[in-house]
């Protein structure tokens, strides 16, 4: 479970997911990595610096006796887990353009949130508000990243894709071919 909650061990999966999203989608692969790095940004600020200032929950390993620790107890305060708010944040962000694989990362984000509960630095309901804050911050973020790939013209609508697939449909028929 220590292997979970370290950033570090993601690194290089992380970078190759940007390049390959950048390669992919080009300018819409870089509004997209610009808006994910300012919804990371937002939320490991908003959790950290605010929200864990304002309600000053101390980590169990200060308070219960017995947590099995399996790191180092930290000195800031517990709630929300700023390592479940970003995870989800970007869970909800990469499920979007690798839409078949968001299973997969949000069984990651739900590894690495109950990780932090395992290893004794967090309450269960630390990492469960925590996913909940990710998720109700990326969310309008995501919205903001559409809106602004929409705005460049940087991919179709979904609606324009559709019609000009059924309009070379209509016109394949048109010519004998019965647009199979």
């Amino acid at each position: 479970m220590p292997f979970m909650t370290e950033l570090k061990n993601f690194t290089f999966v992380l970078i190759a997911l940007g390049f390959w999203l950048l390669w992919k989608e080009r300018k819409a692969g870089l509004i997209f990595l610009l808006f994910l790095g300012l919804t990371l940004t937002i939320t490991d600020q908003f959790s950290s610096k605010i929200l864990k200032e304002i309600i000053g929950r101390v980590r169990p390993c200060h308070v219960l006796e017995n947590v099995h620790m399996l790191t180092d107890c930290n000195t800031s305060y517990s709630f929300p887990s700023s390592h479940a708010v970003n995870i989800f944040a970007a869970a909800w962000f990469l499920a979007q353009p690798l839409g078949r694989a968001a299973p997969v990362f949000f069984g990651i984000a739900g590894i690495v949130a109950y990780s932090r509960v395992y290893i004794g630095i967090h309450y269960p309901f630390d990492v469960l508000g925590g996913a909940a804050i990710g998720l109700l911050i990326a969310w309008p973020l995501r919205r903001l990243k559409d809106e602004a790939v929409a705005r460049f013209h940087l991919r179709p609508p979904p609606s324009a894709k559709n019609r000009s697939r059924k309009e070379e449909g209509r016109h394949s028929r048109k010519n004998g071919n019965p647009g199979l």
